[in-house]
């Protein structure tokens, strides 16, 4: 059956944090190399009141990069134990034939139930082929350097430079998630934030500072590129 028009009908499901972002451009790639419907799903199972500025910045990269591959988002609330069903409910209910997991929520199923999530999804979810993308693939090294996170401010300088807070006050130019480097006792690491024109930003943090609001990967692109260009 077709899905929306397309032949086939990519799900990817990923949660907050370190993988969700390289899990959704594997599944883009897939969906363009099958000119395939791009179904983004967001089981959200983090607690709202403990992450609710992280999930804000992590919905807000998960949207942006939804635009660049013209893909639906579902985000659905649910326990860690249900994520099997919750996946299984939007995979049939979507028409998908092709679903993307990360390998981690492979092996934390398999360690509780043991039992594999792909043995369930291939027999209740029939008509889609299973992926599952390995670790080492689904998140790229420099993902994994950083804290979960917290929420934190900036207030700017007269030198214009940032300083990092944890306190809010009148003073406070930028709210956002600070993730601490796991390598460092300083405050160093990066702040992601919404900028006021609607972008998220993720901008280095060096011992509490904030040298510039230049994105980290506008950075690592210039830099890279030849003198001139």
């Amino acid at each position: 059956m077709k899905a929306y028009g397309y032949e086939e009908h990519v799900l990817v499901c990923v949660n907050y944090g370190h993988t969700g972002r390289r899990l959704i451009r594997r599944a883009g790639q897939l969906s363009n190399k099958l000119g395939a419907r791009l179904t983004i799903l967001i089981i959200d199972t983090l607690p709202d009141e403990e992450y609710v500025y992280h999930k804000e910045i992590d919905i807000s990269v998960f949207k942006e990069l939804a635009k660049a591959y013209d893909a639906k988002v579902i985000l659905k609330k649910a326990r860690a134990v249900d994520i099997t069903k919750t996946i299984i409910t939007t995979a049939n209910k979507e028409d998908v034939t092709q679903i993307v997991i990360g390998q981690t929520i492979e092996s934390v199923w398999a360690a509780v139930l043991g039992r594999s999530l792909i043995d369930i999804l291939l027999k209740e979810v029939s008509t889609a082929d299973i992926h599952v993308v390995p670790i080492e693939r689904a998140s790229a090294e420099e993902e994994w350097e950083y804290d979960l996170g917290t929420k934190a401010f900036l207030v700017e300088e007269k030198d214009g430079t940032y300083k990092l807070t944890f306190t809010s006050d009148e003073l406070v130019k930028y709210e956002g998630v600070f993730l601490k480097s796991i390598y460092t006792e300083f405050d160093n690491g990066k702040f992601a934030f919404l900028s006021e024109e609607g972008k998220t930003m993720e901008v280095r943090v060096i011992e509490g500072s904030v040298p510039s609001l230049v994105d980290i990967d506008e950075e690592v692109q210039t830099a890279a590129s030849p003198a001139g260009y």
